[in-house]
């Protein structure tokens, strides 16, 4: 799951913009058990627990050009952090406390 990962980030970084329809992925660097949400701005959203060193991904729809990922806690979280992301775009949490204080791993955020 990780090699995709760095597959396409990879090709971000190389100046290859992806196609409309192409994933959006979250990876769970913690040493905890997070929810963590993917959620494509056109309607599509997926939601699941994710242990350390896991991926949770969803193909966006074609007309998506941006998209968000979230982690919480639990699923009775209220606080939580999010970010802004496009297809294509693997975001890497790397620390989890709530109330919107992750830390990321460096990408690309020239988002449209």
């Amino acid at each position: 799951m990780l090699l995709r990962g760095l597959i396409l980030t990879g090709a971000l970084l190389a100046g290859t913009v992806p196609a409309s329809g192409a994933p959006v992925c979250v990876v769970n660097f913690t040493d905890q058990d997070l929810l963590l949400m993917v959620d494509d701005l056109a309607g599509q959203r997926r939601v699941r627990l994710v242990t350390s060193g896991e991926e949770l991904c969803l193909s966006a729809s074609d007309a998506v050009n941006k998209a968000v990922v979230g982690v919480f806690a639990s699923e009775d979280a209220i606080e939580g952090c999010s970010r802004l992301t496009r297809p294509g775009q693997v975001e890497t949490l790397l620390d989890f406390m709530e109330f919107d204080n992750c830390r990321w791993a460096d990408t690309d955020r020239n988002i449209p």
